[in-house]
C-alpha cells in the first residue's frame, strides 16, 4: 500500500517545511524547559521557577470583574502555582471573545508577567474545541458538523450523536446518499450488498444518509463544527487564535507559553448492537470524504460502506473498514491538529491540550481513529485523567510521542471529579504515577472564579482559595515542581518499543456481539502495559502511522531509531495486520542485528490485505502471550530491579530513568500503594555514586550503595504513597564510605409556594428550581445549558416572583450576632421571624463580607433574633432565566444536631469536643479548619515524634505552641513528624484542614455513590435520600508523642480544641497528667478564620438552610430589581 505511506510522508514533510519557515523570533518557550539544558542546579531544585509548576484550569464562569481576577492570581501564587489557564466554563456572563473579555485577558496576562507567572490561553467556550462557543457556526453555517446514518428505516429527524451522551441532537438537512440491498449469512456476516438504483427493489433494504447536526444548548443553540474540514477549522482559527494574537500576541512564547485545545473529536462512531440488529449505525462525515477516499484508495466509499458495518464471512479482513478508520483519522488530524499546530508554531506559541476518549482501543477508535497520530504536531501533547484512578495507556501514548519528537515533557489535566474531600495524599498519589510516566506539566482541574449558581457543582473540588487548605497547597505543588526539574533533563532511558495495536483493532470494529475479539484485544492492550511497567521495564509505543515520518532506521550500535529515540528491542503484540512501511523498517533492523519479539499471534496481513508472501521478519523471536514469558524475554534490557525482604520482585513500584547530557542520570521511583510500607533493596545497572533528592523539602543527601557485578545496590524503605528521586553520578574511583545519617445546620426544607395562595410541601432547593423552570417553560439548569453571555437582556427579565420559606428549630435563643450567607443578597427581600435583614452597605471597590466564596455574601442577624423553638426565614426574589436558587447558610456560635433528615440548633458546649469525628460532636456541617492543642512533658531533653495514625483531612499542619513557628506537615504515611528535641512542657498546635463537602457536596445522595458531575445534585430515585449523608471530619483517634533517649515515655495528648486560627493561643498550659486528673482546659472554639486579610466572614458554626417552602407570585407582582 505504497500510496498510504506516501500520503503519511507528505503530511510530515508539510509539517517540517512549516517549522523550517517559521523559526521563532524570541527566546525559547518556557515550556520547552530551557533551564533543563543547563547544568543541574540544586538551587533550582530547591526553588523551582514557574515553568516547572502547574497552571490550573481557571474557570471563568460568571460576570467577570478585573479586580476579582487579579486577586485570584495572587492566590495562585500563594498556592505555589506557576500560572493558570484562562478557561471559559458554564456560567460565563461576559461576552465570549468580546471587547470586555479580551481586555480582561490582557489585564491578566500583564499581571502574570509582573509576577513572573505564566498566563495560558484556552481556545473554546467550554468544550470540545472547534466551534468558538457557536460563533463559527453562527457566522459560517456551512461549517456545521456532519455525520452519516446507516439505517434500515427511511430517515426520521432525530438521532443520538453521543457527542454528549445525554444530549440528543436534532439532525437537519438530511440527504439520502444511497439505498442498499443487503444479504447476510446465518452468522450475520455480509454475504453480499448492492447499491440500488432509483425505483429498484431490494431485499433487506438499508439507507445511507448524510446529515448535518442540529442545534444544541451545549453549543449555545448552535452545533459542533466539522472537524474533518480544513476550511471549517481555518475559520475557527480566524475567530479565536487570530483574535488572541491581535490582543496579546506580543506575549506569545514568553508570558503566554501555550494555548489549550480540549477534547476535539469527530462524530462518535456507533456500531450495530449485534450482527442482525436493526440499530442505526452512525459514522463521522464531511461532504468531500468520498472524493478524498477514492483519490487515495481508488475505491468507492459509498459502495464499500456495508463492508465497514458488517464482518465478512470466514474471518476475512475488510480492507474498506481499515481504510475508513485510517482515512477519517487522517482527515481529522490534518484539518484540526496539524493546521492549528502550524499556526501556533508560526506564532511562537505551543499547542497543549488533550483529545477526546484517549484511553482504550474502542474509545479512541470511536472518537479519533487513533490517539497517537493526533499528537504528532503538538509541542506539548497531553492527556486527561478524571477521577482518582489508574490508566497507564493514555500516559504512555502521550509521552511516547513526546519522547520520539524530542520534547522534554508532556501535559496532564488531572484531579477532575475527585470531589471536595480529596486529600493531599490523593493529590500526590494520583500525580506521582503520572509524573513517573513522563508527565511534567500539570493542569489542575480546576479552580472557579465563582461558586455562584451552577459553578459550585462544576466537578468539584475547587483547587483554589475557596478550599480552606489553599495556602498549604505549595507543599504538593513544590514536590511536583522539583520532580520536574530533574525529570525534564536529558532523555528517557528506554530500551523497549511496542508497536501500538490500534490498527489490528480497527479490523475487528464491526457489530458488537459478533465474537470476543474486540474484548480480547482491549484486554491485551491493558495487560501488556501493566506487565511491563510493574515489571520495571519502561517502554514506548510506536505508532505505525507516524513511523514513516520519524526517520526509522538502525544506528551503528544496532538500535532501532524512531525520531529522537533509540530502542534495543521492538515487540509486536498480537498484531493481525502490519503496515508495509513498518515491516520494511523492522526487517532492516533485524538484518543489522537488532531484536524483534513477536508476542502471541504474528501478523498475517500487510496493510489489512493478504500479502503475496508471508510477512515474516527474519531473525525475530516468537514467544507465547503471557506476563511471565514476555517479562522474562526482556530481562537483558532491564536497568532496575526492586526486591522485597523475601527477595521477591516488587510489582507495586513504577520508575522512570533519564540520562543527562553529562552522563549522569536521574531515577524517579513511586510506590503505588498509598497505605502500605515496604522494606526493599534497589538495584541499578551500572556503578554509581548516589544522591537522594528530597522533593518535599528541596534538600539532598548522599546514599551509600554497594557495587556488585556491575550493579549498584542499596536498601530503602518505601512508606505508603512515598516516592524516591535519585541523582546518579558515574563512579570513576571506589566510593568513599560516609556515615549513615542517623458547622452549618440544615433547617427543615423550604416549602415551595407555587399556586398563589398555598405553600407546597418541604422540598430541596434545586428541586424547587427545577419545578419553577418546568412551570415557566424554561430550560432546566445543569451541566449542559446555554451560556449566560449568549442570553440577550430582553430574555433576562423576571418571569415571576418566588418566595421561599425556611423553618428551622433552635433549642435556645441565640443572644450573639449570627450571619446569613447567601447568593445575590441585593436581589432578595429577606426576613427572619418577621425581622427584615438587609446586606450592609459597601463602598465602591470594596469586597463585601463573604463566606467561602465572594459570591456567597453575608448579612448580619442581630442577637436574640433566632428564638428557642421554630424559626421562620423568608426569602423573596424576582425569578428569570439566569436566577440562581441555592442553599442558604446561617453562621454563628452554636452546635447542630442531625437526626436523619432533620437538624436543629443547640447550645455550644465546646468542652465536650474530643478526638473523633466532629460531625458527630455537634459540627456536622462545619467546613473550616480545626486546631487541636497538645501539651506533653519531658523531664530531660529528648527527641520527639508526633504520630497521628487516623485522620480525615487533606493534611495536618503542626506548629510550635510557644513560638508559633511551623514545624511541618503530616499528609502521607507513616503519618509521623519529627518534632526535634525539647525539655519540660512542650506545646503543639495541630491544624486539621477541612474540606467543603458537608456544606456544598451532594449531601442527599446515598454514600455508595461517589460521582460528582454537575447533574448529580439534581438526582432522584435510588440516587437520592432525604436523610443527610455526611463525610467524617477531624482527627479520628488520639495521637501519640513518641519520646526517645528513655525506656519509658511520659507523654500523652489532651482533647482537641477548635479555635480561631487568627488567635492561635494556647488552650491548655497545664501539664497533661494534671489536665486528665482535673478535667482542666479552656472551652473549645471554632472559626473559619479571617484568612489572608480577605473580607471573609469569620464565624464557623453554620446551619445549612437547604430545604424549604417556595411561593411563586404572578408575573404582574414582580418588583423591579
Amino acid at each position: 500500500m505504497d500510496y498510504l505511506s506516501t500520503a503519511m510522508s507528505s503530511a510530515f514533510q508539510r509539517k517540517d517545511e512549516m517549522s523550517q519557515n517559521t523559526k521563532p523570533k524570541k527566546g525559547p518557550n518556557p515550556m520547552s524547559y530551557p533551564k533543563s539544558a543547563e547544568p543541574f542546579s540544586l538551587e533550582l531544585f530547591e526553588n523551582p521557577t514557574s515553568e516547572y509548576r502547574g497552571c490550573p484550569f481557571w474557570a471563568w464562569n460568571t460576570r467577570l470583574d478585573k479586580d476579582q481576577l487579579l486577586r485570584q492570581i495572587d492566590y495562585f501564587q500563594e498556592m505555589g502555582m506557576g500560572g493558570f489557564h484562562m478557561h471559559v466554563r458554564v456560567g460565563l456572563d461576559t461576552e465570549y471573545m468580546g471587547t470586555e473579555f479580551m481586555d480582561l485577558i490582557q489585564s491578566c496576562v500583564d499581571y502574570a508577567e509582573k509576577k513572573k507567572m505564566l498566563a495560558c490561553l484556552y481556545d473554546e467556550d467550554r468544550w470540545p474545541s472547534g466551534s468558538a462557543g457557536g460563533l463559527v457556526i453562527q457566522k459560517w453555517p456551512e461549517t456545521k458538523a456532519k455525520h452519516i446514518v446507516f439505517t434500515p428505516r427511511a430517515r426520521g429527524s432525530s438521532i443520538s450523536n453521543n457527542l454528549k451522551s445525554d444530549q440528543p441532537i436534532e439532525a437537519k438537512e438530511s440527504h439520502l446518499l444511497a439505498r442498499y440491498s443487503v444479504t447476510l449469512d446465518e452468522n450475520g456476516c455480509l454475504k453480499s450488498s448492492k447499491v440500488l438504483k432509483k425505483g429498484e427493489a431490494g431485499i433487506n433494504e438499508w439507507y445511507l444518509y448524510e446529515e448535518t447536526n442540529g442545534p444544541d444548548p451545549w453549543f449555545n443553540d448552535q452545533t459542533y463544527v466539522d472537524t474533518l474540514s480544513e476550511d471549517a477549522m481555518g475559520k475557527f482559527i480566524s475567530i479565536t487564535h487570530e483574535k488572541y494574537k491581535e490582543k496579546v500576541g506580543d506575549k506569545f512564547g514568553t508570558t503566554i507559553p501555550c494555548i489549550f485545545t480540549d477534547e476535539p473529536q469527530f462524530t462518535i462512531k456507533r456500531q450495530l448492537g449485534n450482527p442482525k440488529s436493526q440499530d442505526e449505525v452512525i459514522m463521522p462525515w464531511t461532504t468531500d470524504l468520498p472524493h478524498s477516499y477514492k483519490k487515495l484508495y481508488s475505491s468507492d466509499l459509498i459502495e464499500d460502506f456495508p463492508q465497514i458495518v458488517w464482518n465478512l464471512p470466514a474471518g476475512q479482513a475488510s480492507a474498506a473498514r481499515y481504510r475508513f478508520h485510517d482515512h477519517t483519522c487522517e482527515r481529522f488530524v490534518t484539518a484540526f491538529m496539524d493546521q492549528i499546530s502550524a499556526w501556533c508554531r508560526k506564532n511562537n506559541i505551543f499547542l497543549d491540550g488533550h483529545m477526546m476518549e484517549e484511553p482504550r482501543l474502542q474509545s479512541q477508535t470511536a472518537a479519533l481513529g487513533e490517539a497517537m497520530r493526533c499528537y504528532r504536531s503538538m509541542d506539548m501533547p497531553g492527556m486527561d485523567l478524571l477521577c482518582d484512578w489508574t490508566e497507564y495507556n493514555t500516559a504512555k501514548q502521550v509521552t511516547s510521542v513526546a519522547r520520539q519528537n524530542g520534547l522534554r515533557g508532556a501535559m496532564s489535566e488531572l484531579y477532575g471529579v475527585t470531589h471536595w474531600d480529596f486529600t493531599f495524599e490523593g493529590h500526590k498519589g494520583c500525580g506521582d504515577w503520572q509524573a513517573v510516566l513522563g508527565i511534567t506539566f500539570r493542569v489542575h482541574h480546576l479552580t472557579w472564579v465563582s461558586m455562584a449558581g451552577e459553578g459550585k457543582r462544576d466537578y468539584p473540588a475547587c483547587i483554589g482559595y475557596q478550599s480552606p487548605w489553599y495556602k498549604e497547597y505549595g507543599y504538593i505543588e513544590s514536590h511536583f515542581a522539583r520532580v520536574g526539574v530533574a525529570m525534564t533533563r536529558g532523555k528517557a532511558v528506554t530500551r523497549v518499543a511496542v508497536v501500538h495495536p490500534i490498527e489490528s483493532y480497527w479490523l475487528a470494529f464491526g457489530p458488537n456481539g459478533s465474537g470476543d475479539e474486540l474484548d480480547v484485544r482491549e484486554k491485551a492492550f491493558g495487560d501488556l502495559t501493566w506487565w511491563l511497567l510493574h515489571g520495571h521495564i519502561d517502554f514506548d509505543f510506536i505508532s505505525e502511522s507516524l513511523l514513516p515520518g520519524q526517520s526509522p532506521g538502525t544506528t551503528s550500535d544496532n538500535k532501532f531509531k524512531v525520531g529522537a529515540c533509540e530502542y534495543d528491542v521492538v515487540i509486536l503484540p498480537n498484531l493481525r495486520t502490519i503496515r508495509s512501511t513498518t515491516l520494511k523498517a523492522l526487517r532492516a533492523f533485524t538484518k543489522a542485528g537488532g531484536n524483534v519479539i513477536i508476542a502471541g499471534m504474528a501478523p498475517d496481513l500487510v496493510d489489512a490485505q493478504v500479502p503475496k508472501s508471508t510477512p515474516s521478519i527474519e531473525g525475530s523471536r516468537s514467544i507465547l502471550w503471557g506476563q511471565q514469558s514476555i517479562v522474562n524475554a526482556l530481562e537483558e534490557y532491564r536497568d532496575i530491579k526492586i526486591f522485597n525482604e523475601q527477595g521477591n520482585g516488587c510489582g507495586r513500584y513504577l520508575y522512570q530513568m533519564r540520562q543527562d547530557d553529562d552522563g549522569r542520570r536521574f531515577v524517579f521511583i513511586v510506590n503505588r500503594e498509598r497505605n502500605d510500607a515496604e522494606n526493599t533493596t534497589i538495584n541499578l545497572k551500572g556503578e554509581w555514586a548516589l544522591t537522594a533528592l528530597d522533593t518535599l523539602t528541596g534538600t539532598s543527601e548522599p546514599i551509600i550503595g554497594r557495587i556488585t557485578s556491575g550493579w549498584t545496590t542499596f536498601p530503602h524503605r518505601f512508606e505508603g504513597c512515598s516516592s524516591l528521586l535519585l541523582h546518579l553520578t558515574p563512579l570513576k574511583s571506589p566510593p568513599k564510605l560516609l556515615p549513615q545519617p542517623p458547622p452549618p445546620c440544615p433547617s427543615s426544607q423550604p416549602h415551595p409556594h407555587l399556586p398563589p395562595t398555598s405553600w407546597s410541601a418541604p422540598t430541596e432547593v434545586l428541586r424547587i428550581d427545577n419545578e419553577i423552570r418546568s412551570r415557566l417553560g424554561m430550560p432546566r439548569k445543569g451541566g449542559a445549558w446555554r451560556q449566560p453571555w449568549t442570553v440577550p437582556f430582553s430574555d433576562r427579565e423576571a418571569r415571576t416572583r418566588v418566595t421561599m420559606k425556611f423553618e428551622f428549630t433552635s433549642r435556645f435563643t441565640i443572644s450573639s450576632v449570627t450571619r446569613l450567607a447567601l447568593e445575590d443578597p441585593h436581589m432578595m427581600k429577606v426576613t427572619l421571624n418577621n425581622l427584615p435583614l438587609t446586606p450592609p452597605k459597601v463602598k465602591k471597590g470594596e469586597v463585601p463580607a463573604y463566606w467561602v466564596d465572594e459570591a456567597i455574601q453575608t448579612i448580619p442577624i442581630p442577637g436574640n433574633t433566632i428564638k428557642s423553638g421554630i424559626n421562620t426565614l423568608t426569602v423573596s426574589f424576582p425569578f428569570g432565566i439566569l436566577t440562581n436558587i441555592e442553599r442558604l447558610y446561617i453562621l454563628g456560635e452554636f452546635s447542630v444536631h442531625v437526626d436523619g433528615r432533620t437538624a436543629s440548633i443547640a447550645p455550644l458546649n465546646p468542652g465536650l469536643l474530643n478526638w473523633g469525628n466532629i460531625v458527630d460532636q455537634g459540627f456536622p456541617f462545619y467546613v473550616g479548619n480545626v486546631t487541636y492543642n497538645i501539651n506533653y512533658y519531658t523531664a530531660s531533653s529528648r527527641s520527639a515524634t508526633l504520630h497521628v495514625p487516623d485522620f480525615s483531612s487533606p493534611l495536618l499542619s503542626i506548629t510550635d505552641g510557644k513560638s508559633g513557628k511551623k514545624i511541618g506537615n503530616i499528609a502521607f504515611q507513616p503519618r509521623r513528624l519529627e518534632l526535634g528535641e525539647g525539655k519540660g512542657i512542650q506545646r503543639l498546635s495541630v491544624t486539621c484542614y477541612g474540606n467543603r463537602f458537608n456544606s456544598f457536596g451532594h449531601i442527599h445522595m446515598p454514600g455508595w455513590i461517589t460521582a460528582c458531575f454537575p447533574d448529580v445534585w439534581r438526582s432522584g430515585g435510588d440516587w437520592w435520600t432525604d436523610n443527610y449523608d455526611l463525610k467524617p471530619v477531624g482527627v479520628l483517634s488520639c495521637p501519640t508523642v513518641e519520646l526517645y533517649k528513655s525506656p519509658l515515655g511520659d507523654s500523652t495528648s489532651d482533647s482537641p480544641s477548635i479555635e480561631d486560627p487568627s488567635e492561635q493561643k494556647l488552650i491548655h498550659p497545664a501539664e497533661l497528667y494534671n489536665y486528665h486528673q482535673n478535667g482542666g482546659g479552656k472551652p473549645n472554639e471554632v472559626s473559619e478564620g479571617k484568612e489572608h486579610g480577605r473580607k471573609e466572614s469569620s464565624g464557623s458554626w453554620v446551619i445549612v438552610v437547604g430545604k424549604g417552602k417556595a411561593a411563586e407570585v404572578e408575573e404582574e407582582d414582580v418588583e423591579a430589581n
